[in-house]
């Protein structure tokens, strides 16, 4: 898909006629109530799969020029930076340029899911694209290391029957906060640890979760240690048993470790130990704090490059963010945002006639407008937000994506990651078939496996027998070969 930024005076019919298509069509695509726009939105349009890649103007550069670089249509320029076909360039501007993929990659994408116990559940689940992934938000561990469930079997029977492998998260969240005393009373004591193990694999069995992800937040500094020996613990436990670990990390640039919050997270030690983890690059802007983008791009960026510094890129998933706040303007210290969705803040700004302004830096949308003598600002994440985000899974050779959170409409979202993402599967066979090869493999011979396509259980155990009969191979002179047999 191509995006195209809206001009003064632009409508649905005169877009629909320049890219081949009609007005329902862009109507269902984008998530618009009517045929009314206003300068500033993203829609998507039809065009070959393709990401966004930041672009400083050089001296003497056109669109022209530009298009020809990228191997594009002159259009494709102009319409993703709302820019007129002839426009001037100044040097140093900033566009975000159509990069055609080569060759789709196989990526996993996880979607967290807050459970209502309703048919709700069912319906987000339903109402979500392709997911590898759906991570119950969440079980809690308690002081006594017991896990206090959510009702989740509505969601559980979808995912199930959707072929998506659900996830169990397990927070230190007390029902109003992330519990920093609750985290160390439990990772401080070796016997609780155990019992809170052993009480997650209790949940995995019962209730059919494949795999754990543990998200502890605001820990003590000085539980750093304990922390990687209670995630080295879990993964000793579960591994053999067959079921994924993982984590969700907060973002950072650099390792401090006496750091507040973020100094328990120690990345090149945990990123050693997991299968993989989602990194929560979100919430830059934030309920509490003055209103800013939410997942400014250049802070992305900076959390992706420390991490894959110290975590192996096949390991990362890049967090999203699906939502929106809305801010009272003036700010003040007690001015809380509220939520909202990007399909809902795409379609009050056209409501409200208000221009949409996509800043650079942070590659996000914002705007303003009033009710009464209130006046508001929202940032949001829209197609070209997104699509630039998503380049990044490209660039630094991520394991793929992760939504906070599903439910919140944003048709655009799935649309982009069918066009931009061969999104795998997780079998039970390919689970069994990946134990099987971190018992007989090295990591480079893993990473390899990995990058053959299982979108049937019948691949995955074709590819399972064919590396063991190699195994066999590779090992029948060694001493132990009787391993092998």
């Amino acid at each position: 898909m191509y995006v195209y930024v809206v001009r003064p005076r632009d409508t649905l019919a005169a877009i629909a006629r320049e890219f081949n298509t009609n007005e329902q069509e862009l109507r269902q695509l984008n998530g618009l109530t009517g045929t009314a726009l206003t300068p500033g939105i993203s829609l998507l349009v039809p065009g070959p799969p393709s990401t966004l890649i930041h672009h400083t103007v050089g001296p003497g550069e056109s669109q022209t020029i530009i298009a020809r670089l990228y191997r594009i249509p002159e259009i494709a320029v102009a319409a993703a930076n709302g820019l007129a076909p002839n426009a001037q360039l100044e040097i140093g501007q900033i566009l975000f340029v159509p990069l055609p993929i080569a060759e789709k990659k196989h990526a996993d994408v996880n979607g967290y899911l807050i459970p209502s116990g309703t048919e709700h559940d069912s319906q987000v689940v339903r109402e979500s694209g392709e997911l590898t992934y759906v991570t119950i938000f969440s079980y809690r561990a308690s002081p006594a290391g017991d896990i206090i469930a959510l009702p989740s079997q509505q969601a559980l029977t979808e995912i199930k029957a959707r072929g998506i492998a659900p996830l169990l998260c397990v927070t230190n969240f007390d029902g109003s906060n992330f519990n920093t005393e609750l985290a160390h009373t439990i990772l401080s004591n070796a016997t609780l640890r155990q019992k809170v193990i052993a009480a997650i694999h209790q949940v995995l069995t019962s209730q059919g979760f494949r795999g754990i992800n543990i998200d502890f937040e605001h820990m003590q500094p000085s539980d750093r240690p304990l922390y990687n020996e209670f995630i080295r613990e879990l993964y000793q436990h579960m591994n053999p048993l067959g079921y994924s670990v993982s984590i969700a990390m907060g973002p950072k640039t650099r390792d401090e470790p006496g750091a507040a919050w973020m100094g328990a997270f120690d990345y090149k030690t945990l990123g050693s130990i997991v299968d993989f983890i989602m990194l929560m690059t979100y919430e830059w802007g934030w309920v509490g704090g003055p209103p800013m983008a939410i997942a400014p791009i250049d802070q992305v960026r900076a959390v992706l490059e420390y991490a894959t510094s110290v975590i192996p890129a096949d390991k990362i998933l890049m967090g999203i963010a699906t939502y929106g706040y809305d801010w009272r303007i003036p700010d003040t210290p007690n001015n809380l945002a509220t939520g909202v969705s990007p399909n809902r803040a795409q379609n009050l700004a056209i409501e409200r006639g208000t221009t949409v302004r996509f800043d650079p830096l942070s590659a996000s949308p914002t705007f303003r407008y009033w009710v009464g003598s209130q006046e508001h600002e929202i940032w949001y994440e829209d197609p070209r937000s997104i699509m630039a985000k998503l380049h990044l899974v490209y660039e630094m050779g991520l394991r793929g994506i992760s939504f906070w959170v599903l439910g919140q409409p944003f048709p655009q979202m799935w649309q982009l990651v069918a066009d931009t993402f061969i999104v795998n599967q997780i079998s039970r066979i390919r689970t069994t078939a990946e134990r099987l090869l971190h018992m007989y493999l090295d990591e480079d011979a893993i990473a390899e496996a990995r990058e053959l396509p299982s979108t049937t259980e019948e691949a995955a155990l074709a590819t399972l027998f064919a590396t063991l009969g190699d195994i066999k191979e590779r090992y029948r002179h060694h001493p132990s070969s009787h391993k092998y047999q």
